[in-house]
């Protein structure tokens, strides 16, 4: 996957202890699917297949209480290992420290994220 533009400018406003967690963050995301496109959106770097932008899968925040992973249809997502937190209709957000201690579960969640991609949370 090609990092474009918008994505360097957003990763060079970063100090450089935050870019390290998200680039290797985002290799974990990336590792998920081959077909993963991403690109800098509502302010965090973003995450879908096909385009499909109005359903995004997830993301990563970077702010200064640190990084995490943000699934956009969380609530929809199987959570054998306890990752997710949230208890929003639709949001679910793991950690950056947990996400990198279980990657291979991170990747489940990406995988999941896509095929419940177009679902709506009741």
């Amino acid at each position: 996957m090609a990092e474009t533009q918008d994505v360097r400018e957003w990763l060079d406003g970063l100090d450089a202890p935050l870019r390290g967690r998200v680039e290797e963050l985002a290799q974990v995301v990336r590792e998920a699917d081959p077909r993963l496109e991403q690109s800098i959106k509502w302010g965090r770097l973003t995450f879908t297949v096909e385009g499909n932008w109005h359903h995004w899968l997830c993301g990563i925040a970077a702010t200064k209480k640190g990084v995490k992973l943000i699934f956009h249809k969380g609530a929809l997502l199987e959570d054998p290992h306890d990752l997710l937190l949230g208890s929003g209709r639709h949001l679910r957000e793991v950690p950056a420290d947990a996400a990198m201690r279980q990657a291979g579960a991170v990747a489940g969640l990406v995988r999941e994220a896509i095929a419940h991609q177009c679902d709506m949370p009741e």
